[in-house]
């Protein structure tokens, strides 16, 4: 454990436990809302909350946040897709290379600076941020399509989207959506309610993958007891993220447009600068 955590408090046991089970449920819900409103997944948020609040390692969270992030995806996909707004064009070319992508990451992991992607992602980030700062601040910010600036076919797009979200999600440890969701409005030039729907299944996809790739291993090597730290957070997280993961999708059609870029813009500033920072 790291030094930093060791005077935070680790879950043993929900019943004896209450008062920290609580809290993790409410970091679940906190990250099922923000990957609902904004097609991100949930594990960009519940990963760093609970460094914040409970001792443990890193890969530990990783792993009981996955399994959250896909039900956090899959809610709020039920909600996208009574709604009609996913692009499936999409969804058909970045499938295949996402489990590419999961593939080449993991191949990779050992080998490549994690560093040195963390602050090529940040400068993604805060290029579409500018982008959509731009865009709120002359109020083009409207249902309608953004204007794309993509130099290539969306087959090619989708493809080099989907193997760029499954190398993601093995090196930095994250589901993506933080990747689609500019990339798509960027490149793909979609209105920013199709784009979080579309986002979410993209999410829902490389979170399913990335779950498998953790959880087998530990399966294989230690059977189901190297999951009870795993299984004790996920307990904890799920109603949580299940709920807000919904609330969030319903919430995405109910506000207006230009609030939603609003918030858009100051969750890309936020994980830019914390990516410029270190984890």
């Amino acid at each position: 454990m790291d030094p930093a955590d060791a005077t935070l408090p680790i879950l043993t046991s929900i019943v004896d436990q209450p008062a920290l089970a609580t809290k993790i449920a409410l970091i679940g819900l906190a990250g099922g809302l923000g990957g609902g409103l904004f097609g991100i997944g949930g594990g960009l948020v519940i990963i760093p909350g609970l460094t914040m609040i409970s001792g443990g390692s890193i890969k530990t969270f990783q792993v009981a946040a996955l399994p959250v992030g896909v039900c956090v995806a899959g809610s709020s996909a039920v909600k996208n897709l009574r709604a009609k707004m996913i692009n499936w064009r999409w969804i058909r070319w970045a499938l295949p290379a996402t489990i590419l992508g999961s593939w080449i990451g993991s191949m990779l992991a050992g080998s490549l600076d994690a560093r040195i992607l963390e602050v090529l992602f940040g400068c993604f980030l805060t290029a579409t941020a500018l982008r959509e700062s731009w865009a709120l601040w002359w109020g083009k910010e409207q249902d309608g399509k953004a204007t794309p600036l993509r130099a290539a076919p969306v087959p090619v797009l989708a493809l080099i989207l989907g193997t760029l979200m499954g190398a993601l999600s093995a090196l930095l440890g994250i589901g993506g959506g933080i990747l689609a969701v500019p990339w798509l409005r960027m490149l793909g030039g979609l209105p920013l309610r199709s784009t979080v729907a579309t986002s979410s299944i993209l999410v829902l996809l490389t979170s399913t993958f990335a779950t498998l790739a953790r959880i087998i291993p530990i399966l294989r090597s230690e059977g189901f007891a190297g999951l009870h730290d795993e299984a004790r957070l996920m307990i904890c997280l799920l109603p949580g993220g299940v709920i807000g993961g919904y609330l969030g999708a319903v919430l995405m059609y109910r506000l207006q447009v230009r609030k939603l870029a609003a918030g858009f813009i100051v969750l890309l500033i936020v994980f830019a600068a914390r990516l410029f920072l270190g984890r």
